[in-house]
């Protein structure tokens, strides 16, 4: 799983000719503290001169009034359809993908709450690194776009990537979204099942 995160993040930066992005973990890793993160501790942790530190948090990143990182590459301090509880610290992510990615991302437990669009029901999973333990409701759907604009992840990709309770829900999504398509958990480890692309 992790190659589909480390293969996009490549893929999103290599226009401004990042190829090392070793730095994201530790960003994200300082966010799940729970703490917005002031703009020289970024630039320390980055390890980019400042102009590259700024175009990447320009394409990856969200800020709050006081230029402090509340928001990296998915991971978010700021409210979403997806909390995302790790180390007893509620944090989000832009994505239904990004919850699951992240998990064994972090090397981290994690518990994920997160609503189906269509008729709100909650969805719960527990997950431990790089496997689920448990689901409820159990089969989860999870929807999919296979295009991307990196100058916009958010409105291109993550607002359309959600969890669905029911295959019902599932398909009246699809049924309004017609160039996606619906998964399973069981897909998002089959490779093979999972296009993506940027645009």
């Amino acid at each position: 799983m992790n190659e589909i995160l480390e293969t996009q993040l490549k893929s999103m930066l290599s226009d401004i000719g990042i190829e090392d992005i070793g730095f994201i973990i530790n960003i994200q890793k300082e966010l799940i503290k729970g703490n917005p993160i002031p703009i020289v501790k970024y630039y320390a942790l980055v390890g980019l001169h400042i102009e590259k530190a700024n175009d990447v948090l320009e394409i990856l990143g969200e800020s709050n009034e006081n230029n402090q990182i509340t928001a990296f590459s998915g991971l978010s301090l700021t409210p979403t359809h997806h909390k995302f509880i790790v180390q007893n610290k509620t944090l989000y992510t832009w994505c239904a993908l990004d919850a699951i990615l992240f998990t064994e991302w972090l090397d981290v437990s994690s518990q994920i709450i997160s609503l189906d669009p269509i008729d709100n029901s909650i969805i719960e999973l527990n997950i431990e690194c790089d496997h689920l333990v448990s689901s409820n409701p159990y089969p989860i759907f999870i929807s999919w776009i296979e295009k991307m604009d990196s100058c916009n992840i958010r409105g291109s990709f993550c607002n359309h990537v959600s969890f669905f309770a029911s295959e019902q829900t599932a398909k009246q999504w699809l049924s309004k979204n017609p160039s996606g398509k619906i998964l399973t958990l069981e897909d998002l480890f089959e490779s093979n099942k999972i296009g993506l692309e940027c645009c």
